[in-house]
């Protein structure tokens, strides 16, 4: 199932679930899910951004979080996720356009950033 970004809710579950092949994407890291349940299993889910109950276990997933830039996914924003600016921390390289001498626009490229 899809529970990324809110989407469809995560269900309340028995303690010792047992999750296989979910998206639990969300769209800030460190964002808490499931608290309060023990034993869980993920086997192969997506776990970006999620703090997970310490007890739990996976399998062929880890949990990792990131930065998102809207500048890169835009459609997040449609999900809460903060406006940046152009020239914003995601910010990866920038070429300049010049002709005869004169900057007349510049490119920006972006990437997600890794959060411990």
């Amino acid at each position: 199932m899809n529970y990324s970004f809110g989407i469809k809710p995560i269900p309340a579950v028995e303690n010792g679930h047992i999750f296989k092949g979910d998206n639990f994407c969300q769209l800030l890291p460190h964002t808490k899910i499931l608290e309060g349940i023990t034993g869980l299993k993920f086997i192969n889910c997506n776990l970006t951004n999620c703090d997970i109950p310490a007890d739990a276990v996976f399998d062929g997933c880890k949990p990792y979080h990131v930065s998102f830039c809207p500048n890169k996914h835009p459609k997040f924003i449609e999900y809460g996720l903060a406006i940046c600016i152009q020239n914003c921390s995601h910010v990866s390289s920038i070429d300049t356009v010049t002709i005869d001498g004169t900057v007349v626009d510049e490119v920006y490229y972006y990437e997600d950033r890794v959060v411990i």
